[in-house]
């Protein structure tokens, strides 16, 4: 739900819904690979499952709206961040879009959209992972896309094993449009916290992006990415 007049979107948090900075949102480059390019039109289908930990902790970044709204890259989008379209909202036939999601179907589409990067995870990692490093992974990858990831230094320090390397590179992930984003700042830090092992659910069983180690952006391991254009090779 975009509300006219303000700069951001409300989300739901704990039943009372609050604005959210616009700069804390960004769409999904997994979802948007697979509606230009086609990615995830294969049937395949992940072997491993996420966490409640990191969905909890995606659900935290991608925000909840139940309605069909215009992202800020003016993407047509609902629930937990699922891409309806590359267009605005107004400009397409919502479909089964057209009325809000419950909060069950929300989390469904979300784990189905998750699922694609859980596939890029299990395709591109030639190591062993336990359940917090493939869900940081899996959360990174949906935000990333695949093929920012495939070509990524984390990846291929992680398949020398170098996991502890790897992690510091989260935090390099950090440009959206040019700029260093702080929701993206903080959502690094979340990943690589989870991908080290060190993050936990809240008292409340919700996920507390306070407990995540801040790394800040760390140039000192590598040039910031941006997550639209990728790394260079």
């Amino acid at each position: 739900m975009r509300i006219a007049g303000l700069v951001g979107v409300f989300v739901l948090c704990g039943g009372v819904w609050a604005q959210e900075s616009a700069v804390d949102r960004f769409p999904s480059q997994l979802q948007i690979e697979m509606l230009e390019d086609g990615f995830g039109a294969s049937s395949d289908r992940p072997s491993g499952e996420l966490n409640a930990l990191t969905m909890s902790l995606v659900k935290h970044f991608e925000g909840w709206i139940p309605a069909a709204y215009d992202d800020p890259a003016d993407y047509c989008t609902i629930g937990y961040g699922h891409l309806i379209a590359l267009k605005k909202c107004a400009d397409i036939n919502l479909g089964q879009f057209a009325t809000p999601l419950t909060e069950a179907q929300g989390e469904d589409l979300l784990r189905k959209d998750l699922g694609w990067a859980q596939v890029a995870v299990e395709e591109l990692v030639r190591v062993d992972l336990n359940d917090d490093q493939y869900g940081a992974l899996s959360s990174f990858v949906f935000n990333v896309g695949k093929t920012n990831f495939a070509s990524s230094t984390l990846l291929k320090m992680l398949n020398r094993g170098e996991y502890d390397d790897a992690s510091l590179q989260f935090a390099r992930w950090v440009r959206a449009g040019g700029e260093v984003m702080p929701g993206l700042v903080i959502r690094r830090s979340c990943e690589a916290t989870l991908f080290d092992g060190g993050l936990a659910l809240g008292p409340s069983g919700r996920f507390d992006r306070s407990k995540c180690v801040s790394q800040g952006a760390a140039s000192d391991v590598g040039e910031l990415i941006d997550i639209e254009l990728g790394e260079e090779e």
